[in-house]
């Protein structure tokens, strides 16, 4: 898996969505112009079932499991729900992850989330239990209950009470101006919590929580690409003298 390549890359996709979703769709072309990336489409044990309630811990440990699989250090690429366990293993795994791309990133919620999936969601879970996640195109539908969503608050690397985020990587995150489901906000407190020296936070114009990869994020994208070659060359050095 990769073992040719000098950067590897792991895209995780968010609730709701697949493999197949747009973001990685547009990823792996983009990838596949740059002959020293192996880009991986990752697939969760439960990416979505209305049989199993979603965990994103779950989620997390899939993730662990596939970047404890051998000796690789991986670019986390994450979008909405992912960005969840991408920022965990980050922080919990420096010696693992080389970089994070992280798109619209489902960070700083509260339980009032529940309503963007429609009007009265949150009342209708609290009144039921449990509440289906609606697919978007290609996606998967998800089963949610009280339970998860509480983990995946408790869980989130936000809600930490640590003024700085301990995640040291070069870290991009992209986010529409007008998403209507994970404020921008949330994403601007994240970036400046992040302890990381090499940051950049795109606001993406006219954009709301799906959005296309255009050339502007794809620019912001390439630099960090680049970033990351660059600490790689200089580690390689460090390590012969």
């Amino acid at each position: 898996m990769g073992l040719l390549k000098n950067l590897n890359v792991l895209y995780c996709h968010g609730l709701g969505s697949s493999i197949n979703c747009r973001h990685a769709t547009q990823l792996q072309t983009f990838f596949e112009q740059q002959k020293d990336v192996y880009f991986e489409k990752f697939l969760y044990k439960n990416p979505g079932s209305l049989d199993h309630v979603w965990n994103v811990n779950e989620w997390r440990r899939d993730i662990e499991e596939r970047i404890n699989a051998n000796n690789e250090k991986l670019i986390l690429m994450a979008t909405s729900g992912a960005c969840h366990p991408a920022l965990n293993i980050a922080k919990q795994h420096k010696e693992k992850v080389s970089g994070l791309f992280l798109m619209c990133p489902g960070t700083g919620l509260d339980m009032s989330f529940v309503d963007t999936i429609q009007p009265g969601a949150l009342k209708y879970l609290m009144k039921t239990g449990s509440i289906k996640y609606p697919p978007s195109k290609h996606g998967h539908p998800a089963l949610l209950n009280i339970e998860c969503l509480q983990d995946f608050l408790k869980t989130s690397i936000c809600n930490s009470p640590e003024k700085t985020i301990d995640i040291t990587c070069p870290v991009l995150i992209v986010h529409g101006e007008e998403d209507n489901i994970v404020p921008i906000e949330n994403s601007n407190n994240l970036i400046q919590r992040i302890a990381s020296t090499s940051k950049d936070f795109y606001r993406i114009p006219g954009v709301d929580h799906y959005f296309d990869l255009d050339e502007k994020v794809l620019e912001k994208l390439e630099k960090l690409m680049d970033t990351i070659r660059d600490n790689q060359k200089s580690q390689k050095i460090r390590a012969k003298i």
